[in-house]
């Protein structure tokens, strides 16, 4: 590799890491795991509380939602790739761990006392 190469090797990296410290940053923590199945919400935990929940999916499918020391992780799967099950844990409000095959989303929420409104209409 050539002088200019490494250059443009380090800007690379440069930009990426400075892109993953601002979607990052000021991310507040959740206090809420919204659990949906099929667009629809069927059960709201407290990311504070120490929990293991098998949720049940379309066509007999399920997750294994464990919640310890403030984060929620899918530990086991019916589903047959296994994607959420590898997705990282996630404690921090708007990420979410999703298992289309059975239509499962898990998602965090802050409090409802600081969330901002995105919109209002009449």
């Amino acid at each position: 590799m050539k002088k200019w190469d490494w250059i443009l090797f380090a800007g690379a990296v440069c930009i990426a890491i400075l892109m993953l410290m601002l979607f990052s940053y000021g991310r507040e923590d959740g206090a809420y795991v919204i659990v949906s199945v099929n667009g629809s919400e069927t059960a709201r935990y407290a990311l504070s509380e120490e929990m293991t929940e098998d949720i049940q999916g379309m066509k007999n499918g399920h997750v294994q939602l464990v919640i310890h020391d403030g984060e929620a992780d899918v530990t086991e799967a019916s589903c047959p790739d296994k994607l959420c099950v590898h997705q990282a844990k996630i404690s921090k409000s708007g990420e979410m761990i999703v298992c289309l095959p059975n239509r499962i989303v898990i998602s965090i929420a802050g409090d409802r006392s600081t969330m901002d409104l995105d919109a209002v209409t009449n």
